[in-house]
Parts: C-alpha cells; sequence; structure tokens
C-alpha cells in the first residue's frame, strides 16, 4: 500500500520541479526584456546627451540596481528553490495547480493527502491506510507533469526578442551609439567631452606650480571653427583668457597658494575639469641664532630673532634653529669651505646647525623637499671682529743727579683684556755678543687697561763702561682663541760709556769744577766788598729808600748766582766720584782727599745761609734800617766763611787733580810693561 501513495509523492515532487523549471525560463525571458531594454534606454540617453559624472553614475547604478533585482526574483529565486533551498510551493497546492489542469483527479489527490495527514494521528490506520492505497491505485495513471507545458513560455518572447533585434541591429547599423556610451557609462567617474568643431589643447605633464609662485597657463585651440573667446572657469566664475592669436590663449594664475580646479569654455563648448597641481614650497617661517660669546669677552650670551647677517667676536659658537614648513631638509654653504653641510632636524618641522665663527664669509641657507630638491636659498653674511693686538706706550724720564738711573712711565690697553705686562732687557757686554734675553713682570692687570710706572739703575743689572743695555716693555692679551697676543714698546738703548770717554768727561769735570771753583771764589770776594759797600751807605743814611732796596735785591741776585756755581761745580764732582768708582778701585790717599773734598762740599750748602737769603727776599720791602745791616752782618759772616773753604777746596782739588794725572801715568806705565812682557813671551 504504502508504494502506491511514495510513487504519488514522487510524482508531485516532480511536478514541482518542473513547475520551477517553468518560472525560471519564463523569468529568464522577462530579465532578458528587462535588462536590454533598460541598457538601450540607458546607451542611447547617453549618446545623445553626454551626461556629467553624476548622470552617468545615477544611469549606471539603477541600471545595475534593476538588473540585479530582476535577476535575483525571476532567475536566482525560481533557481534555488528547484534546488529546495528555500521554502517551495507544498503538495496541497501542487495537487491544486494539477487539479486546475485534470479536473476528474482534483478532489482524489487532496483526498488522499488529507487522509495521509489523519492517519497520521490516530493508532488504527488500516481502514484509512487501505483508502489511500485504493485511491492513489486510481490516480496512479495520471501524468502529473502534463500539467505544466514549457512551450506555452515561447510566448513570452515577445519580451525578450524587440531589444535583443533593436541591440543587435545597432550593433551592425551604429555601433558607436552602443560602443561609445557604453565606455562612458563603465568610465562613470571620468570626464567626457561631447565632440566639437575644435578642441583644447593644453600640456596636462605640466600642470605644477611651486607654492606662492605664478603660473602662465599656454592653451591652443584646433579644429574646423575656432572660437573667438576663451574662457577659464575657477570655482564657477569666468575670468577671460589673453588671445594671443587665434589658435592660442593664455591666462595668469598669481601666488598659487593651493591647488586649484578650472575648466575651459569657448564657442559653446565646456572642456572637462583640469587640476592644477600646487608643489609645496619649502620655507624657513623664522629662525633663532643662539650666540655663545667666548668667555673671556665678558660678553652676556645672545639669543636674536629672524636674524641672518651677523656681526660677531672671533671664537663665537653660533647655533641656528629654524622653524620650517613643508621642509625636509636644509643645507648651509659656507664661502670659505665652499662644502654643503646638513642642518640636524630634531622633529617634523625643526632643524638645528651649529658652528664656532673664525673668519668673514658669507653663507647660503637651502631648503628642499621631495617635491622641490633644489627648492629655494637665501645668503647672509658673517662678519667677525677680530681680537685686536693690545697696545702700549711708554715715556722715558732721566734722574738729572744719576745718568744711570732711567724711571719709566706708561699705559696699555686692550679690546677685551690684559694678562701680562713685562720689563724686558738683554745685556751686551763690551766687544762680545748680546746675552739672554730676561723679563721681569712689572704687573698682572685686570681689566682692559692699565698705566704702570717702573724704573731700573744701569748699575744694579751688572752694566761696565762700554757695555750696552737693550730694553722694551711687553703686554699680552687675554685671547683665549688664538692665543695672547703681545705688543712692545720700540726698544731702547742704553749705553755706558767706555774707560777712554769716561775719563774724557772726567777731564772736562775737573776744568768744569776748576773754573767753577775760581769763579766762585771771585764772585764772593766780590759780594764781600758789595756788602761792605752798603753797609757804610746805609749807616749814612736814616731810613733805607728805594734806590737802596733795589741794590739789596740785585746783592741776592748775585747771591743766588754764586749758589748756582757753586751746585755745578758739586754736580760735576759727583759725577766724576761715580765714574771713578766705575773705572775701578781708588788709591787711598786719593780716597782721602776725595772725602776730605766732599765734606768741604757739603759744608758750602750752608742752611743757615739759605734760611737768610729767605729772609730778606720776604722782609725786603718793609725791613728797617737796623734788620737790614743786622742781616746784612750775618750774610758777610757766612760769606766770608765760604769764602775761605772755596780756597781750601781750590788748593785741595788742585793736589787731588795732580795725584789722579800721577796714578794714571803709573797705571799706564804698567800696561805697556805687561804688554812688553807678554812680547817676549811670545817671542
Amino acid at each position: 500500500m504504502q508504494d502506491n501513495y511514495r510513487l504519488l509523492i514522487e510524482k508531485l515532487d516532480a511536478f514541482i520541479r518542473k513547475y520551477y523549471v517553468n518560472k525560471l525560463i519564463r523569468g529568464a525571458l522577462y530579465s532578458v526584456g528587462l535588462i536590454l531594454g533598460l541598457f538601450l534606454i540607458a546607451a542611447v540617453l547617453e549618446y545623445f546627451y553626454y551626461f556629467d559624472t553624476t548622470g552617468r553614475k545615477i544611469l549606471f547604478f539603477s541600471f545595475l540596481g534593476v538588473s540585479a533585482l530582476a535577476l535575483g526574483y525571476w532567475v536566482i529565486d525560481p533557481m534555488l528553490r528547484y534546488f529546495h533551498l528555500g521554502r517551495v510551493i507544498s503538495h496541497e497546492k501542487a495537487a491544486l495547480i494539477i487539479g486546475d489542469h485534470f479536473t476528474n483527479v482534483k478532489d482524489k489527490l487532496l483526498n488522499v493527502l488529507q487522509l495521509k495527514q489523519q492517519a497520521n494521528g490516530i493508532d488504527h490506520q488500516d481502514l484509512i491506510l487501505a483508502s489511500i492505497n485504493q485511491k492513489s491505485e486510481e490516480i496512479k495513471p495520471v501524468p502529473f507533469k502534463a500539467a505544466i507545458n514549457l512551450a506555452q513560455n515561447r510566448k513570452y518572447l515577445r519580451y525578450a526578442l524587440p531589444p535583443l533585434l533593436v541591440l543587435l541591429v545597432l550593433l551592425f547599423a551604429a555601433p558607436s551609439v552602443i560602443r561609445d556610451s557604453t565606455q562612458r557609462l563603465l568610465q562613470n567617474g571620468k570626464e567626457f567631452l561631447r565632440p566639437a568643431p575644435f578642441a583644447f589643447e593644453l600640456n596636462e605633464e605640466k600642470l605644477t606650480v611651486i607654492q606662492y609662485e605664478d603660473y602662465d597657463l599656454e592653451i591652443k585651440v584646433d579644429g574646423s571653427q575656432l572660437p573667438n573667446d576663451v574662457f577659464i572657469v575657477v570655482d564657477d566664475y569666468e575670468y577671460r583668457m589673453t588671445k594671443k592669436n587665434p589658435t592660442e590663449f593664455s591666462y595668469r594664475f598669481n601666488k598659487v597658494e593651493k591647488d586649484v580646479r578650472f575648466s575651459l569654455r569657448g564657442g559653446g563648448v565646456d572642456s572637462r575639469n583640469y587640476l592644477l597641481a600646487v608643489l609645496k614650497k619649502p620655507n624657513i617661517r623664522d629662525f633663532q641664532v643662539k650666540l655663545n660669546y667666548p668667555d673671556y669677552i665678558g660678553r652676556t650670551d645672545e639669543v636674536l630673532q629672524s636674524l641672518g647677517d651677523l656681526v660677531l667676536p672671533v671664537g663665537t659658537q653660533v647655533q641656528w634653529i629654524f622653524n620650517t614648513e613643508s621642509t625636509d631638509a636644509i643645507k648651509m654653504l659656507f664661502s670659505r669651505s665652499n662644502k654643503t653641510q646638513l642642518a640636524t632636524r630634531q622633529g617634523d618641522d625643526l632643524f638645528l646647525f651649529g658652528k664656532r665663527a673664525m673668519l668673514d664669509e658669507t653663507y647660503k641657507l637651502i631648503v628642499s623637499n621631495e617635491a622641490l630638491p633644489k627648492g629655494d636659498s637665501v645668503t647672509y653674511s658673517l662678519t667677525i671682529i677680530p681680537d685686536q693686538y693690545p697696545e702700549i706706550r711708554a715715556q722715558t724720564f732721566e734722574d738729572s743727579t744719576d745718568a744711570n738711573v732711567k724711571y719709566f712711565a706708561g699705559e696699555a690697553s686692550d679690546d677685551y683684556g690684559l694678562r701680562v705686562l713685562t720689563f724686558n732687557y738683554r745685556l751686551r757686554k763690551a766687544k762680545s755678543d748680546p746675552g739672554q734675553l730676561q723679563s721681569i713682570t712689572v704687573q698682572r692687570p685686570e681689566g682692559k687697561s692699565t698705566s704702570f710706572e717702573y724704573s731700573f739703575d744701569a748699575l744694579e743689572l751688572g752694566l761696565k763702561p762700554g757695555d750696552e743695555l737693550s730694553y722694551y716693555f711687553e703686554v699680552k692679551d687675554n685671547d683665549a682663541v688664538n692665543g695672547s697676543k703681545a705688543a712692545r714698546t720700540g726698544v731702547m738703548i742704553f749705553s755706558m760709556p767706555s774707560i777712554e770717554e769716561m775719563e774724557k768727561r772726567a777731564e772736562q769735570n775737573d776744568d768744569k769744577i776748576k773754573d767753577n771753583l775760581k769763579d766762585a771764589l771771585a764772585e764772593a770776594k766780590k759780594l764781600q766788598e758789595e756788602i761792605r759797600r752798603l753797609q757804610e751807605k746805609l749807616l749814612q743814611e736814616k731810613d733805607i729808600n728805594w734806590q737802596t732796596r733795589k741794590q739789596l735785591e740785585k746783592l741776592l741776585e748775585r747771591q743766588k748766582e754764586l749758589e748756582k756755581q757753586i751746585k755745578e761745580a758739586q754736580k760735576a764732582f759727583e759725577e766724576n766720584k761715580k765714574n771713578q768708582e766705575q773705572l775701578g778701585e781708588t788709591p787711598e790717599e786719593l780716597q782721602e782727599k776725595q772725602e776730605m773734598l766732599e765734606e768741604l762740599m757739603e759744608s758750602l750748602e750752608d742752611p743757615e745761609m739759605k734760611e737768610l737769603m729767605e729772609k730778606i727776599e720776604k722782609l725786603m720791602q718793609e725791613m728797617e734800617k737796623d734788620q737790614a745791616l743786622e742781616m746784612m752782618e750775618q750774610m758777610k759772616d757766612q760769606n766770608e766763611k765760604r769764602e775761605n773753604e772755596l780756597e781750601r777746596m781750590e788748593e785741595l782739588f788742585k793736589q787731588l787733580e795732580l795725584e789722579q794725572e800721577i796714578n794714571k801715568a803709573a797705571d799706564k806705565l804698567d800696561e805697556m810693561a805687561k804688554k812688553a812682557g807678554g812680547t817676549q813671551r811670545k817671542n
């Protein structure tokens, strides 16, 4: 019994499959007709209207959407159901469709299916199953699949064939209608222009400009009809291009900052959109210059803002800090080395470079990026203030009483500071090579300038007759960059007289001493006589008159001249004494006479006489007769005493001079004897 029912179900399943095959065929014909129709409509519309990218996108994606829906509903859905993927029609629904075609089995087929459902719900199924088997046997000969006639789908060709035929006709008769429009629809993101009587021509490869620079756009028009004017359209604004000739036009973009999209328009023709691409220009927004001055110049370090031309002390450590934009590298080119050096990158837009400034030169900043490897450049100057040499000046003063003593006063200065001031000398013995240079530190100044004083005694330095001393002052600065620099005064020479010169000078001094003593003695006698006469005159007068006062003044003047002659004699004597000490030891007898003569010289410097003369000079206009007589008497006594001393000195000096001559003669004889003895030994 079950075999008949199972066979019935298999026939129903076969019917259901054919049912979906039928729907698939019909849906395919519907889909072909709809898709081809839509395609033809879209292609023809695009062919005649040349839609922009937005219109073409709408057409293209609308076509795809409708086509996808049609295929999904009419083709894919029946196909999935044919393979029982998804919900398919029930056996009851299939029985109704079969019953509509075979009316005599409709009720029996539904009755069998209903009885089967009842049999599944009760325990005693024998009678029901027997009834199902009987009815199944009765409808077994009926061919269920015949209820669907696939050939009837031919009537749906009327939906698919017309658009297919139109497509074939167009492909053969006017292929460009399908080919060109289809190409534009597929490339819906690209601008296409309607064929025009002329075309715009420009070099798109050169549509680049450096940021903030001008760009000259050059175009040409080519065709059978040329426009009188051409406009460039930027941001929906039209700008007339400059007409060079009938086929060439130009337009200048000023100071281009960012990318510019534009199109061309003229003679009723619009071009597609173009892009003028901006190459980001490497740029230095601002920069700092940190200056670390050498410590020894005492100048505070500084930070300068965007100042490229620099004037710096030598040895300054300079650090540039650049704040940039759109910059990949900064190169520094210094004129003296003529080699580029890369600044160190510290961040996206920060670059550092350091250098010690030593010499005048120029330097160039070169900024670049990937788009502009040569970039831009700017040139600055680096001017160096050198550490100047120090300066020194010295003035010499001589001791009026001692020619061997020298005094010096001077000044030294430097632009940054002084380190040491020295006195340097070299001694050259008579008839020999110069000795080693000696140096004595005078000062270690603190500051930029100093004044100094110094003195030396040639005898303390060991000079002998005929020796020569060369000397100078030297100052050194505190230059810590190139090392201390020195400046000197001119080399000065001090020469000790030779023995012959000293002897000659002694003879001259002897003559001078004798003359001065002789003149002083004569003047002292005359003064005594004048004082006596003036005393006699005052005794005869009641008061001191104007004429007497004048005579007294002249007397004082003559007294001063006498003092002067005595001092010159003393000076010549002292000079001879020093020369004698330099020449060698003095015999004891001569030394005793020199000491006696020196004592007499010192006694001539009478402080009482000096005090008396000052008193007379002070009271000259107010002096009374008695006072004048008293003072003149005192002057007379002093001069008488001095006259006696001068006579003694003159006599003693003559003796000393005679003994000196004898000693000189004896010395010469000894020297001649030594030379003669030496000659004999050689022979």
